[in-house]
């Protein structure tokens, strides 16, 4: 046999389940664990500022606003330093203030809902803010900034 007609081997392909993993489900799965990371950090705060007694520290939409900005540092180091480890670019500050856009987008959506459950439908209780915030409005401002984060902020055609 020649060597024109000898078959190179070649490495099968990776399975639909191994490129979806170190695709955009394997961006996902870290993204939500750092999120879990960060959703603790914030209804922790969160419950903490609110039952702390009266201030304006204490009043929902500050309680939230502080808790969530507090999220944000951990959420920015987990996901800098995990989730787009491979994507994170040299210029730190910029990745940092693009990052705080990002999170300030979804943290507006999170007190859209809040302000809106609180203040104009009524529902006034802990119980109900926390649903608010840390459930509805939590889970639809992630969706805005996953987006923002894998498409912009850690995009890898940047």
């Amino acid at each position: 046999m020649t060597t024109s007609e000898r078959v190179i081997a070649t490495e099968p392909s990776p399975s639909l389940f191994t490129r979806l993993r170190r695709g955009l489900l394997g961006y996902f799965v870290k993204f939500g664990l750092v999120g879990l990371v960060g959703l603790v950090v914030d209804v922790s705060l969160f419950n903490l500022l609110s039952l702390s007694g009266p201030g304006w520290w204490a009043e929902p939409l500050m309680a939230k606003f502080m808790s969530t900005s507090v999220a944000i540092v951990v959420n920015w180091l987990g996901n800098r330093y995990w989730t787009f480890r491979r994507d994170k670019r040299s210029d730190v500050v910029r990745e940092l203030i693009e990052f705080v856009l990002a999170s300030v987008a979804g943290m507006l959506v999170t007190l859209a809902t809040l302000w809106f459950t609180h203040y104009v439908l009524g529902f006034d209780s802990l119980l109900a803010d926390n649903v608010s915030a840390n459930i509805i409005g939590l889970g639809l401002g992630t969706l805005v900034r996953f987006a923002l984060y894998r498409w912009w902020v850690w995009s890898a055609k940047r």
